[in-house]
C-alpha cells in the first residue's frame, strides 16, 4: 500500500513538473502577430475647401507595433492595395522589408498615385468609402533562432469626409479570422485531469 501511494505522489509529482515545463516552453514560443493600424488619411482631391479634384495623391501614415515584449519582428516586404469599396481599385505601394525591435512601434508615412479617378464623383454624397489592405509575412527572433514566415494579410474599410480625411485616427487593419476555441493551456489542463482520474 506504501509502495502504491509512494508511486502515486511520483508520478503525479512527474505529471505537474512536466505540466508546468510545457506551459513555461509554451509561454516563451508563443507569439503575436503585429497591430497594424492607419493613424492618419488624406486625399486633397476631396477636400472641398480646397477645390483641387486634379491632385491624384493619396497620403497616410501607418503604424506597425510588435506585440511582443520579448521577441522581434523581420518583416517582409509590405505590399498596400487601396480601392475604393463598391468601385475600382486606386492603386498600390511596397514598403520594404525591415527588422522591428521588441516591444517596438514603427511609423511609415506612404503616397499613392491614384490617377484617372474621377474625384468629383466620388465626393459627390460628400463622403467615400475606401479599403486598405496590407500583405507580408513576417518571421519572429526567438533567443537565437528565427522562427518561419508566417503571412500577414489584414485590412480595414473606412469613410473619407468632405475634408479629405478620415474622421477618427488609429483605424486598425484586421484579418477577421476566427479565434480558435481550444488554446493550448486548456489542453494541458485536460491532460492533466484525465490523468490524474485515471491515477486515482
Amino acid at each position: 500500500m506504501t509502495e502504491s501511494g509512494g508511486c502515486c505522489r511520483c508520478c503525479f509529482s512527474f505529471i505537474l513538473t512536466s505540466g508546468f515545463a510545457a506551459l513555461f516552453l509554451w509561454l516563451s514560443l508563443r507569439t503575436r502577430k503585429p497591430k497594424c493600424s492607419i493613424e492618419s488619411f488624406y486625399i486633397p482631391a476631396l477636400n472641398q475647401s480646397l477645390n483641387s479634384p486634379l491632385n491624384s495623391t493619396v497620403s497616410f501614415d501607418l503604424r506597425l507595433k510588435n506585440q511582443n515584449k520579448d521577441k522581434s519582428v523581420f518583416y517582409d516586404s509590405l505590399n498596400l492595395n487601396l480601392t475604393l469599396v463598391g468601385g475600382r481599385p486606386l492603386g498600390n505601394v511596397t514598403v520594404p522589408g525591415f527588422h522591428q525591435g521588441r516591444g517596438k512601434k514603427a511609423f511609415r508615412n506612404e503616397t499613392i498615385e491614384a490617377r484617372g479617378v474621377d474625384w468629383k464623383a466620388v465626393s459627390r454624397n460628400g463622403s467615400a468609402i475606401f479599403r486598405l489592405d496590407l500583405a507580408t509575412a513576417v518571421r519572429f527572433k526567438i533567443l537565437f533562432w528565427n522562427t518561419k514566415r508566417e503571412n500577414l494579410r489584414v485590412g480595414a474599410e473606412f469613410k473619407v469626409n468632405k475634408q479629405g480625411a478620415t474622421e477618427y485616427p488609429g483605424i486598425t487593419l484586421s484579418s477577421g479570422a476566427a479565434v480558435p476555441d481550444g488554446s493550448p493551456v486548456t489542453v494541458i489542463w485536460s491532460s492533466w485531469v484525465f490523468v490524474l482520474w485515471k491515477l486515482f
